[in-house]
């Protein structure tokens, strides 16, 4: 159902009003009004009645064949009700008192009573309509069943009144004029109708919704109007006695107006309501293609000025969309590359591959990937026109349209990138093998000095003890002197062990007299007895016997290990773990300290783990960080026996 528009809603309010303080004018005067005879009114009786008959056929019509066979309840209803109403209003005109065949007060009984099985059909049916809270889908052979059930009542009815009209009770006598059966009848569907407008008023102001999904719309707001008519009419025809009087025409007239509202309503909607479906479809249709067109020129406008190649193939592999970027980077212009196989800009050794991986990538259901194998640059090489083959960075869409496949790849021409990257590779390469010249050297440099400072210094101050002890052997010394040698050969002593110390953080002796094992027994203990934090070394000798290169990259990673352990992790326990396969040497470094913040890491002045990393590539090994602050630190190091070290980092 579809409700008014508060506007609407009330002015028909007001009308109602109106021709209700009218009729009750009409109706207090109702002696001197009887007394007025109409000429002419069975003609004019005849007319409103024909008027009210089509209206009811063209509310059947409209409810039977408006939807084809997807009917509702409702619409088969008032359907069967309205064709059985313009029936019996029919045979209520024809058998009306003074048409011909008809011309006693028996056949105005008849007509009557066509009249009332016409109103009550009417009146109950408006009054099921709004009461009605669910619609039901109704089959087509329910709903012929339903009208032939329908007609065939309507037929048994009216043999009934045309043959044995005195079953019924009477409604007019001669003389006489209507009798008091007729009237309770008329004031029952007065009540009836005025109950309906209520109800309707009702659901217009606590609803504005619109049922109009497949089946019939109706106006709730006419049908308001046409209850409250038929009830002001269905009084006025309870106030006269003869069929000559003015209130049987006034009555009849606004039969007819209720009528036109049920018309308006249910049948002029219905038939207004597709045209207006209709052309508001098609201004949606034009502002959805105004839009589309918006869209399209400004997609265009895009792919026009995108910086990026774009190109669209078919199944076939066929250009069918190319900007200029794309034209530029391959030395095409626009027009040569439409139309043409996608081949003309790949080199010939590419072209079965290439269109082998499109095709399995159309078949995976695959909406977009990136091309190529490399997952550092993603890149596949271009032809251009000149035959000149270049690195393209590309990713490939795809999109089915009318069950066909189109393939769309966005590219850009990175030949100054790659030249750049494979630069800054070749500067990376020099830096590290500069890094471990320098590291070489530097331990070269460490043993030189180690060296010199253990045989030549520590020679020389071993000497130079010898002598103090002698000079203390000498019994003309004096007291002051003798105290003064001792002191000296504590200084002695204490340079001597200080020497020793620099000489083995420069270069442990055992590193390269006993060997990785023993040279970082020697580390641990010394760190453990420094730095009072308990250290456990679990490897086997021969787990660590490796070349001098390694030995010194690996000693000197857990030697800054256990120095950033002795700095910042506040710990009170380190690990250092060996496993060793015939491939592989396998190292772990956990603590138990405070650990290192996520950002901590990443610092480019962390030059500890820096160094680390960079001993670690040399070795073609792999270096790994994991640390949470306050859950400690662990070093992960795996480094490859069977791979020949180029460019040692020692």
């Amino acid at each position: 159902m579809k409700n008014a528009n508060p506007n609407e809603m009330q002015h028909i309010t007001w009308l109602s009003l109106a021709l209700l303080v009218l009729s009750c004018y009409l109706w207090s005067q109702q002696a001197l009004f009887a007394a007025v005879k109409i000429p002419n009114a069975l003609t004019i009786h005849t007319g409103l009645e024909t008027a009210t008959i089509i209206i009811f056929v063209s509310v059947f019509i409209v409810c039977w064949n408006a939807f084809g066979d997807l009917r509702k309840l409702s619409s088969l209803i008032l359907a069967v009700a309205f064709l059985s109403a313009a029936i019996f209003g029919f045979f209520h005109a024809i058998s009306f008192q003074g048409m011909p065949g008809f011309p006693g007060a028996i056949d105005m009984h008849k007509s009557l009573s066509f009249w009332l099985l016409s109103r009550y059909l009417i009146s109950f049916t408006l009054l099921g309509l709004v009461l009605q809270k669910k619609d039901t889908d109704v089959s087509d052979t329910r709903s012929q069943i339903s009208i032939s059930l329908g007609l065939l009542a309507t037929i048994f009815f009216t043999y009934l009144v045309f043959t044995f009209p005195e079953i019924l009770p009477t409604t007019y006598l001669k003389d006489f004029g209507q009798t008091a059966f007729k009237i309770h009848c008329e004031m029952v569907l007065v009540a009836t109708n005025f109950l309906t407008a209520a109800l309707f008023y009702r659901r217009i102001r606590l609803s504005d919704n619109i049922n109009s999904e497949g089946h019939l719309t109706i106006k709730r707001s006419l049908l308001f109007f046409a209850a409250a008519m038929m009830a002001i009419s269905e009084t006025y025809f309870s106030l006269y006695r003869f069929p000559d009087e003015i209130f049987v025409v006034i009555g009849h007239v606004f039969q007819v107006i209720a009528a036109f509202a049920i018309y308006r309503g249910m049948v002029g909607i219905n038939i207004h309501a597709p045209y207006s479906s209709l052309i508001q479809n098609t201004y949606d249709l034009q502002q959805a293609a105004d839009q589309l067109l918006i869209h399209k020129q400004r997609l265009t406008g895009v792919i026009e000025t995108a910086m990026d190649g774009i190109i669209t193939i078919d199944a076939q592999h066929t250009i069918i969309l190319v900007n200029p970027a794309a034209a530029n980077i391959f030395g095409y212009a626009v027009n040569e590359l439409l139309g043409a196989s996608i081949d003309i800009v790949i080199p010939m050794r590419h072209r079965e591959t290439h269109s082998t991986h499109v095709n399995r990538f159309g078949d995976r259901g695959t909406t977009r990937r990136k091309m190529g194998t490399s997952f550092d640059d993603y890149y596949v090489t271009g032809l251009h026109a000149n035959g000149a083959e270049f690195p393209i960075e590309a990713s490939i869409s795809s999109l089915i349209e009318n069950d066909k496949r189109f393939y769309t790849v966005i590219f850009r021409d990175i030949s100054e990138r790659k030249i750049a990257k494979e630069k800054m590779a070749q500067y990376h390469s020099e830096l590290s093998q500069l890094s471990s010249a320098l590291q070489s050297i530097r331990e070269e440099e460490r043993k030189h000095i180690a060296r010199e400072l253990h045989d030549d210094l520590g020679q020389l101050l071993a000497a130079l003890r010898m002598d103090l002890s002698l000079l203390q052997r000498d019994q003309t010394m004096t007291e002051k002197s003798r105290l003064t040698v001792i002191s000296m050969d504590q200084l002695l002593l204490t340079s001597i062990t200080t020497l020793r110390r620099i000489a083995t953080d420069l270069r442990p002796r055992a590193l390269d007299e006993g060997g990785l094992f023993f040279a970082l027994q020697s580390l641990q203990k010394e760190f453990s007895q420094r730095h009072g934090v308990h250290c456990d070394l679990i490897a086997d000798e021969e787990q660590l016997i490796l070349d001098d290169d390694r030995s010194t990259a690996i000693f000197r990673i857990i030697q800054e290990s256990l120095t950033n352990v002795a700095r910042h992790a506040k710990a009170s326990h380190v690990d250092i773990h060996f496993e060793r396969t015939p491939t592989t040497l396998s190292l772990t470094i956990r603590d138990d300290g405070r650990g290192i913040e996520e950002g901590a890491m990443n610092k480019t002045r962390s030059f500890g783990l820096v160094g680390m990393r960079e001993r670690i590539k040399a070795l073609h090994g792999d270096f790994r960080v994991q640390s949470e602050v306050g859950k400690g630190t662990l070093i992960q190091i795996q480094i490859p026996l069977d791979i020949s070290i180029t460019n040692p980092a020692n």
